[in-house]
């Protein structure tokens, strides 16, 4: 039992993070005072397929780490075309 505990430490400890890192820029900013729209946002590819690749190892092992990382990139790539589009007016 004591390495399955660790095991399932260790995913928590990793999750954490990865939410943390996410949720972080939300608390750094207030945009309350400014009445101007802010510019789109980039979604990045790569902390998508990091989030992706940690709930995925979390379901299903090593293969479900690789199409968590997979999936989350291509969110990511979805959100992008979103706010470009959004941006140019369509």
């Amino acid at each position: 039992m004591g390495k399955l505990a660790k095991k399932f430490g260790l995913h928590a400890a990793i999750a954490g993070a990865a939410l943390m890192f996410t949720a972080a820029p939300a608390w750094a900013a207030d945009n309350s005072a400014n009445n101007t729209q802010p510019a789109p946002e980039h979604h990045s590819k790569l902390k998508g397929a990091a989030v992706g690749g940690v709930g995925g190892a979390l379901v299903g092992g090593k293969k479900g780490a690789a199409a968590g990382a997979a999936g989350g990139a291509l969110v990511q790539h979805h959100k992008n075309k979103k706010a470009r589009k959004a941006a140019s007016g369509r």
